[in-house]
């Protein structure tokens, strides 16, 4: 089913929106570390503004959605998401309006510049609008996205405008509060208000494992023999996307590989939906195919080991974090590689 587009009229809107927005310069006294919140008025998630630009490298507004997407910009403010990791490129959930040089501009959003008629010259002229989600190519706006992001970049300038004469007014009532744009309808009429609040319960990845099959698991620990094996498993974002008639996507895959000898015991690759299915039972067919039991599995991140932690228990494998699980970053270092063309 396609996305619905935002019509003529929501694009004009939307630009109308971020040329006003970029006239007040607001990255001029609004620091990155200045958050505050808009809520989305058709469906009440709260969205999370940063204002970009203050050392003049990248002028920019992003509205991270949600309280993941607020705990990914965060991660990213604090230096705690690291190059080398293969998911950092994946943290960013959020809209971003970027004002670009033109060179910059793909050839889709000259297009619609030209046919909205707009005129742009100049450094940092062009506004361009992108949609960032985990796991996805960087694409355009859908339609609830514009419109959000319109009220984003209104709210956005009327929140920059009252902060540049008091500079004190996103410091918190209470720990751990931000400012959020409510809006609510009036005799017809739609009226915002500012209200202090904490960011929603964040919502955890692999929590609804898949049911056990309890049979096929006394079946591998009665006929294969446990061996002193250490086994590192992860999931991560496939280095290159694939498009099958919509947005791009990166595939989830998912890497076993001998701790002690490096060898790559399966790479398996599957869309988000079905992935936790599919790497359940790509654990097991791995051990049934080798006839081997591992002692231990490594893994690192908490989404994998609760993912694994119904099968680990019950065929008594010690399940270990560890922070770095060397083969599997050697193996997806030369799989970046390949696809890069190196």
């Amino acid at each position: 089913m396609e996305e619905s587009k935002p019509t003529l009229d929501e694009l004009k809107a939307l630009y109308d929106a971020a040329i006003e927005f970029k006239k007040i310069e607001p990255w001029k006294w609004v620091k990155e570390t200045d958050i505050f919140g808009v809520q989305k008025p058709l469906t009440g998630e709260v969205g999370y503004c940063c204002i970009m630009g203050e050392i003049g490298e990248m002028l920019a507004m992003a509205v991270y959605h949600g309280t993941e997407g607020l705990q990914g910009y965060l991660k990213i403010l604090n230096n705690q998401v690291k190059p080398e990791d293969p998911d950092s490129l994946h943290i960013q959930d959020c809209l971003i309006v970027m004002f670009e040089n033109k060179r910059f501009v793909e050839k889709e959003d000259i297009q619609l510049i030209n046919r909205l008629g707009y005129k742009f010259r100049g450094r940092n002229a062009w506004p361009v609008f992108r949609s960032y989600k985990p796991g996805y190519f960087p694409w355009f706006l859908r339609r609830d996205e514009a419109l959000y992001m319109t009220d984003a970049l209104n709210q956005a300038k009327d929140v920059c405008l009252r902060l540049k004469e008091n500079n004190q007014m996103l410091h918190p009532p209470q720990k751990n509060q931000y400012l959020i744009r409510l809006s609510e309808t009036k005799d017809g009429k739609v009226i915002w208000k500012d209200e202090w609040r904490e960011p929603a319960p964040i919502k955890t990845g692999y929590h609804a494992n898949e049911p056990v099959d309890e049979i096929r698991l006394q079946r591998i620990k009665n006929t294969i023999k446990q061996v002193p094996a250490v086994w590192e498993i992860d999931f991560f974002f496939a280095p290159t996307a694939v498009r099958e008639g919509g947005r791009p996507f990166f595939p989830q895959a998912i890497m076993i590989a001998d701790h002690d000898t490096g060898f790559i015991h399966d790479v398996h690759l599957a869309q988000k939906d079905t992935c936790q299915k599919e790497f359940s039972e790509k654990f097991l067919l791995r051990m049934e195919n080798t006839l081997i039991v591992p002692m231990e599995i490594l893994v690192r991140k908490e989404d994998v080991a609760k993912l694994l932690e119904p099968y680990t228990s019950r065929l008594n494998i010690k399940l270990s974090k560890s922070k770095k699980l060397q083969n599997v970053d050697n193996a997806i270092k030369s799989m970046t590689r390949h696809f890069k063309g190196f």
